[in-house]
């Protein structure tokens, strides 16, 4: 059993976003495929939002179109990372589909205090080897765009196990990434991570509420 989809709702986001997206090519001259990733984007991550499986398919038809933007943008990392995102895109559609103990719907759940040490390890591990390939090809930011890489890989991962903290992590990048989108003159995408800073506050929110609903009913499965 997944959760129902509030199709007004969506229409009404879907909607929205076209507008706002068709003034930030008229305002700033946005390409048709910057216009196209700002769309699918914030539509994915409503659907993420409201924890809708279908979040996936047009996640992955958004870093498709991403990982263009990013080569022309020379954002090499950022580009990179949407290859590890269509893989990590694929493996949580499979995990949400499949669903929980006794085929339920995937619960969310929490990361272990414990855990964070060896999240930290590999933020660090992986900032560190991103860091001269991006300066070899001659990147971009390439430290604030190595960092960035691997807590979204990170975040992402999270994500896919229904983790509340993936949110936490998103809010933190998002906020970066404006600034960083704004100095490659990617205003539509520097746009597109404001819409979703606050629709990972909103999913933090409503992650939360489900989650001490859940705890409640003491059905949360175990922090890993």
């Amino acid at each position: 059993m997944f959760k129902k989809l509030n199709l007004g709702l969506l229409a009404v986001v879907s909607v929205a976003t076209v507008v706002i997206g068709f003034l930030l090519k008229r305002q700033f001259g946005t390409d048709w495929w910057e216009l196209a990733g700002f769309t699918t984007g914030v539509i994915a991550v409503y659907l993420v939002a409201v924890e809708h499986i279908t979040n996936w398919p047009v996640g992955l038809v958004n870093v498709a179109i991403y990982a263009w933007v990013f080569y022309n943008g020379r954002l090499l990392a950022d580009m990179s990372l949407q290859f590890f995102f269509f893989a990590l895109n694929v493996q949580g559609w499979i995990q949400w589909a499949r669903g929980g103990t006794g085929k339920s719907e995937l619960a969310i759940s929490r990361v272990a205090l414990k855990s964070w040490i060896y999240i930290v390890a590999i933020w660090v591990a992986g900032t560190a080897v991103y860091y001269p390939i991006i300066v070899h090809f001659n990147g971009a930011a390439p430290l604030v765009d190595s960092a960035l890489t691997v807590a979204s890989i990170i975040a992402q991962f999270q994500l896919n196990f229904k983790k509340l903290e993936n949110w936490i992590i998103w809010i933190a990048v998002d906020a970066v990434y404006i600034r960083l989108y704004i100095t490659r003159d990617l205003v539509a995408t520097a746009v597109l991570y404001g819409l979703f800073l606050a629709l990972a506050i909103s999913g933090l929110i409503g992650w939360l509420k489900t989650h001490r609903q859940l705890a409640a009913a003491s059905v949360i499965p175990n922090s890993v």
